[in-house]
């Protein structure tokens, strides 16, 4: 798994440095709308790396070397995970150090508009990767950008909540367990799809 993982960041750093580059842009950017997508862009980047194995003919030698189909599958997600955690520990890092300067404390807000952009991404991740598996990064990419305009990222915004904070009764602590389990069985799920899915591809 670890040289799995070493071969996309690899592929990452040498052929889609644009989407790395991107996503610190957006990450520093002091406003919670352009984390946001700083975060979605991470949640992408399982797209990028399938696309250029694709180009290589990688996935037809990968089912030769001693990988498990199983490990081909996970690194794939497990690439997503790390990078929506590193950015959004860098756009939180980045929001203390602006509150400092101006002598603010990060508020719970924004740290709930990022963990929760945070959640909802990986969910949207758990819906559309068993299709990129399934039908390929070109005919996958519809699917998540139909998906983006339909979801609820839009929804993650500051306002959004602070407005969900102040008429609701729910409190952070259960949203953000609930946010925690649904992507928790969103991605279990997904990841056993995906793995069907290229079992039956690669056979």
């Amino acid at each position: 798994m670890k040289g799995l993982l070493l071969k996309d960041f690899y592929t990452l750093l040498k052929q889609l440095k644009f989407y790395l580059i991107i996503i610190v842009i957006l990450s520093v950017i002091p406003s919670m709308n352009m984390t946001s997508m700083g975060i979605v862009y991470a949640a992408m980047l399982p797209i990028a790396v399938i696309a250029f194995d694709e180009r290589s003919k990688w996935d037809h030698l990968a089912v030769m070397m001693p990988y498990t189909r199983n490990e081909l599958v996970l690194s794939k997600y497990l690439i997503a995970y790390i990078a929506v955690a590193v950015t959004c520990l860098i756009s939180l890092g980045i929001q203390v150090i602006i509150g400092a300067v101006n002598g603010q404390a990060l508020t719970m807000e924004q740290m709930l508009t990022v963990v929760l952009t945070a959640f909802a991404c990986l969910i949207l991740l758990a819906i559309y990767l068993p299709f990129v598996f399934w039908l390929g990064v070109e005919r996958g990419r519809i699917v998540f950008l139909v998906l983006m305009a339909t979801a609820f990222i839009g929804l993650m915004s500051l306002e959004s909540i602070k407005a969900m904070m102040d008429y609701s009764t729910i409190t952070p602590a259960t949203l953000l367990l609930g946010g925690a389990a649904a992507v928790i069985v969103s991605n279990v799920v997904a990841v056993a799809i995906s793995n069907r899915v290229y079992q039956r591809k690669f056979l």
